[in-house]
């Protein structure tokens, strides 16, 4: 299911992006979940307190937080969200690209252009989401997604692989032979046994990382420079 977040604060706009993009959806038969938002502030409470999203549609334009600076929070907890701009005036665009954004589409041309960044959207999520590892223990071989590998951590003779769809995994490799394989930059050490997903990071607490799951990993003191440049690049600032 594509989860869709949609933000603006004009009511009529609002309804016809929902109605568009449903429209859309439907057509191509693709599962999915709108929910909007009136306000940008609370969406941005909502991301904060851990709702995730596969797609993001931002008016730029809105008072007191603008579709850049919710962008902003999206990219501190999702590298790999999509994010389509919706704007009255393009002088705005050049903004987008430090928010990675995919499309920026004038509201007088909604109707021609968002189903066309819809499309280019859905692909993209594709993807992403073929970005998977196969996970071997002895005679069990299981297929993950790199999206939903929240950390792993040596444990005794194999690896112990956490992820949010399939539990707990375990996996006979090397741990540093593990992560050179799933060589993406969302992944980081915390130290020698263990590396995280940084989209699932949500803070560090002294010398721990705390997850979205609760969780508190130990961040070694040679390892802590790295995993903070590592965020700082994922997540911008």
């Amino acid at each position: 299911m594509t989860k869709i977040a949609i933000v603006d604060d004009n009511e009529t706009t609002l309804r016809e992006v929902e109605r568009l993009t449903k429209s859309y959806m439907e057509t191509a038969s693709y599962s999915f979940q709108i929910k909007s938002y009136s306000k940008p502030l609370a969406l941005i409470s909502s991301i904060i307190d851990g709702d995730r999203f596969d797609l993001y549609v931002l008016d730029v334009e809105m008072p007191g937080s603008t579709g850049i600076d919710v962008a902003q929070v999206i990219r501190k907890f999702q590298s790999m969200a999509v994010i389509i701009f919706l704007t009255s005036y393009l002088e705005y665009a050049t903004k987008g690209y430090t928010v990675y954004a995919l499309r920026y589409i004038l509201k007088n041309k909604m109707a021609e252009e968002l189903p066309e960044a819809l499309e280019v959207s859905l692909k993209t999520l594709a993807e992403a989401d073929n970005s998977c590892l196969m996970v071997s223990h002895y005679s069990n071989v299981t297929r993950v997604q790199y999206k939903d590998i929240i950390y792993v951590r040596k444990n005794y003779r194999s690896l112990q692989i956490v992820t949010t769809e399939q539990g707990l995994l375990a996996d006979i490799r090397g741990i540093k032979e593990l992560f050179e394989t799933i060589d993406d930059p969302r992944f980081t050490f915390t130290d020698r046994s263990c590396f995280i997903n940084l989209d699932f990071a949500r803070a560090i607490d002294g010398n721990w990382m705390v997850m979205k799951n609760g969780e508190r990993l130990p961040i070694s003191r040679p390892m802590m420079p790295k995993v903070k440049d590592a965020i700082m690049c994922l997540w911008g600032g």
